[in-house]
């Protein structure tokens, strides 16, 4: 039996933080920090995190990320809207469901959903738990903002020059919707340990055609920046305003995603993924706006929203304009990622990612499968897409996709 590893202390960690000097962080594995001053805002950040916490109880998950659980009243969220969201047995009601039956697809049951890691452990009564943001983690960044930024900003002038930006291969449609959701079949494709990034997920947007994008979005990614290590991490993203720096944040950064008291799953807790030819994972994830909040919900469990007011009256602050589905790559280098499993839409169930059972929520009420376009920047060698649209199987709307990236994409 492997023993459990035991994490620093909380109080010996936050005096580390402060004892922590920038020629120190410079020296630190795949620190990219940029300055002296960027350098005093993540420490001051950290510090501040933390300002009067104390943890009941902290634990090392398997992929090394370190949680504290802590006094409900004390987590940065709770400080910030003036508590925790709700318990799931007494807040928003579940989302509706398919508004058609479907018939048993034999595919289907070769997919299984297991409990992510934090799912198996629970907080002590009266705590919350919180994953421990540290200097390591947040030096591995140019700068504060950009820990959290999804248009990730070069780090230098040879950067810059060779930033190529995004690549998707999504289906979309334009629809007035309280959010949707969709069956995501998880794998671990390759990422390099800087300047990548790979994605499967979902996005609900409004303003777009206005001065102001808003989103709200989930999925899972495999981000080694973010996380120091290659597995692939469920997260939740939003942007207020058009993904610029101070309004754009991962999981529980910028205190912007509000929990549930000890939630099912927590936003960036890593995954179980998705075997060739073998077990297929997968999680029911989506969206949902309901109680004047965007509602995350993990395999029917309500983990958490993004409370109206996070939009500043903005048009996310009533309901999305497009509901997006499929993979998304990131890269600063000319090297693409690979996205999905690293196969082709055409290699199908077993070997390429999909989405399944993709709905939509319309403001007038129920649930609608999704009518999907293709949509995003799929071309060449390195990326497709397959889209079904209300098969009549329980696989509902549908889509295929991914590929092994490459230098022409």
């Amino acid at each position: 039996m492997t023993a459990e590893i035991s994490p620093q202390p909380l109080d010996a960690f936050l005096r580390s933080v402060a004892s922590t000097t920038y020629e120190e962080a410079r020296r630190l594995p795949g620190a990219a920090v940029a300055s002296a001053q960027d350098f005093d805002e993540m420490q001051a950040y950290v510090l501040d995190l933390y300002q009067g916490v104390d943890t009941v109880e902290s634990y090392v998950e398997t992929d090394g990320q370190v949680v504290d659980c802590i006094p409900e009243d004390a987590h940065p969220a709770a400080r910030r809207w003036g508590g925790l969201a709700v318990a799931p047995d007494q807040g928003p009601p579940q989302p509706p469901g398919p508004d058609q039956p479907m018939t048993q697809d034999p595919r289907s049951r070769e997919a299984v959903s297991p409990p992510p890691q934090s799912a198996v452990r629970s907080a002590p009564a009266g705590t919350t738990p919180l994953y421990r943001t540290t200097l390591s983690g947040l030096c591995r960044f140019p700068n504060l903002a950009a820990s959290s930024a999804k248009q990730r900003p070069p780090a230098d002038a040879e950067a810059t020059a060779a930033a190529l930006g995004k690549r998707y291969a999504t289906g979309e449609q334009n629809i007035t919707c309280l959010g949707g959701a969709s069956r995501i079949n998880v794998w671990n494709p390759f990422a390099a340990a800087s300047n990548q990034s790979t994605f499967s997920q979902q996005w609900y947007y409004a303003g777009l055609e206005g001065p102001v994008l808003q989103t709200v979005e989930c999925g899972w990614h495999v981000d080694i920046e973010m996380y120091g290590n290659a597995t692939p991490h469920f997260f939740v993203f939003s942007t207020r305003r058009n993904y610029e720096a101070g309004h754009s944040f991962y999981n529980d950064k910028g205190q912007a995603f509000q929990p549930v008291s000890n939630p099912y799953v927590r936003p960036g807790a890593p995954l179980a993924v998705s075997q060739s030819g073998g077990t297929q994972v997968e999680h029911k994830m989506g969206f949902y706006f309901t109680n004047n909040a965007w509602w995350l919900y993990f395999d029917d469990h309500a983990i958490g929203c993004y409370p109206a007011a996070w939009f500043d009256n903005g048009p996310m602050a009533t309901n999305a304009a497009r509901a997006k589905f499929g993979g998304e790559v990131g890269t600063l280098i000319t090297q693409w990622p690979p996205m999905g499993s690293g196969q082709r839409a055409s290699a199908g169930f077993g070997q390429a990612a999909y989405q399944r059972v993709a709905w939509v929520y319309p403001v007038s009420g129920g649930t609608v499968h999704a009518n999907l376009s293709e949509a995003g920047s799929v071309h060449g060698p390195c990326y497709s897409l397959q889209i079904t649209n209300n098969s009549g199987s329980d696989w509902g709307s549908y889509l295929f996709f991914g590929g092994p990236g490459g230098n022409s994409c």
